[in-house]
């Protein structure tokens, strides 16, 4: 009996949902407000979910005020339909497609990467804890929905890279098309799947269709696009057309969130045996990264930012105010982008040869380019992702899970608890 409880996925999903329908039930179904980061979002994504509704089943195209793309709004609004599309059903919705993304990484890790069950279970928890999606699970963001289907197509790409069939690719491109019209950048997703498509044996008949089926997937986003007139559904790319260095900024804040959980989650085993994997060539290609990004940090990258945290831009802005450095940058800047950036580069460098490892280093890498794209820079633009990928590629390291580990990964729920209460203060205080 206990060996099945252990293994069972149907029980192991229903822990899951556990922490969900615990604060739903503490919110009295949803209708009173849980405390989160830029809670105040939800007043303008409830409005375009409930103009959505009113002209539904026509989706809303363009006329609102968000970054997000249309498909996130007629979806919370088509599934709320039933109840009235009051506010708690459309947080029910967001809700619901939480626990199913966690779910997602649940089959993911264990299904997809072979971690065992309890493993598999204690980091989808991990995952479903993290700062920036555990509380968004309660509002009516658009950021949860979208993670869903970007896990949905990361689960059918590693599928496909298991056994190529293009019927799992087709479903790949379908999840990926839908993430790219609820947030465009999740165009990145696009990136492994085509470093999939070259390196899976096929034949060239195949690989030209594997091709045409990504390329499909690409439609709807270019579509809207050109009837936009630009990347938002307002035209243009608004406060994107920046210059070079608010690029740059956004990438080096990513590799911030990258090196942050990194720490905590990278097995300690494999930093052990890192040394010896990357060998010189490896450890040299890491030195030159840290290099890079450092210098980047000197010519004043960050100076963007205007001291402090002007606009909150989450964990590691607020880190920056408290932690004084060099050359008017944060100590958390010199730490964490270097830390990130040696992470990335020796990740590529040991996890190459394995197409699943390749799948997710790949990923990371699209998801930190696609991470200038925006013009100013929240952390829970690419937390989630990050936090997820970094977990599948501990998942799938093949080492013993020791003390210490644990310990680090309760870390990142430890965090999230205390960004919670920071939130929940800095509300009550206002």
């Amino acid at each position: 009996m206990r060996d099945h409880l252990s293994q069972s996925r149907v029980i192991h999903c229903l822990l899951l949902a556990v922490p969900f329908v615990a604060v739903a039930l503490a919110l009295r179904g949803l209708s009173r407000d849980f405390w989160v980061y830029q809670g105040y979002d939800e007043l303008v994504h409830y409005q375009t979910v409930l103009a959505a509704a009113a002209q539904w089943p026509r989706p809303l195209l363009s006329g609102y005020y968000s970054w997000s793309g249309p498909l996130v709004y007629w979806l919370i609004a088509t599934l709320a339909r039933p109840f009235g599309t009051s506010l708690a059903a459309a947080r029910l919705v967001v809700m619901m497609m939480s626990w199913a993304t966690c779910v997602t990484a649940y089959v993911i890790l264990r299904d997809r990467l072979g971690a065992k069950p309890l493993v598999a279970l204690a980091l989808s928890l991990v995952l479903a804890l993290s700062p920036f999606f555990f509380g968004e699970s309660f509002r009516v963001l658009t950021d949860n929905p979208t993670w869903l289907f970007v896990a949905l197509a990361l689960e059918r790409l590693l599928a496909y890279v298991r056994r190529p069939v293009l019927s799992r690719l087709a479903v790949f491109a379908a999840c990926a098309a839908v993430a790219t019209l609820m947030r465009q950048v999740s165009v990145w997703l696009f990136l492994p799947a085509l470093v999939a498509l070259v390196s899976v044996p096929s034949s060239a008949r195949r690989r030209a269709a594997g091709l045409l089926i990504l390329a499909l997937g690409l439609v709807p986003l270019a579509g809207l696009v050109v009837y936009w007139g630009g990347a938002t559904a307002g035209g243009g790319v608004g406060p994107a057309a920046s210059p070079l260095e608010f690029r740059v900024r956004n990438v080096l804040m990513a590799l911030a969130v990258v090196g942050l959980w990194s720490l905590l989650v990278i097995p300690s085993e494999e930093l052990k045996a890192l040394p010896v994997k990357l060998g010189r060539r490896g450890l040299t290609a890491v030195g030159i990264g840290a290099a890079v990004c450092m210098a980047a940090l000197a010519a004043h990258a960050m100076r963007s930012l205007g001291g402090g945290d002007p606009y909150g831009i989450g964990i590691v802005g607020r880190l920056s105010e408290s932690l004084r450095g060099p050359l008017g940058t944060s100590l958390s800047w010199w730490v964490l982008a270097p830390v990130g950036t040696a992470a990335v580069v020796a990740l590529a460098a040991t996890r190459w040869r394995s197409l699943s490892d390749r799948i997710l280093v790949t990923g990371l890498a699209g998801l930190l380019v696609t991470a200038a794209a925006n013009g100013t820079w929240f952390q829970r633009y690419v937390d989630f992702p990050v936090l997820l990928i970094l977990v599948a590629l501990a998942a799938s390291a093949g080492v013993p899970w020791r003390s210490v580990d644990r310990v680090r990964l309760a870390g990142v729920v430890i965090i999230s608890v205390f960004w919670t209460a920071a939130v929940a203060l800095s509300v009550l205080a206002s």
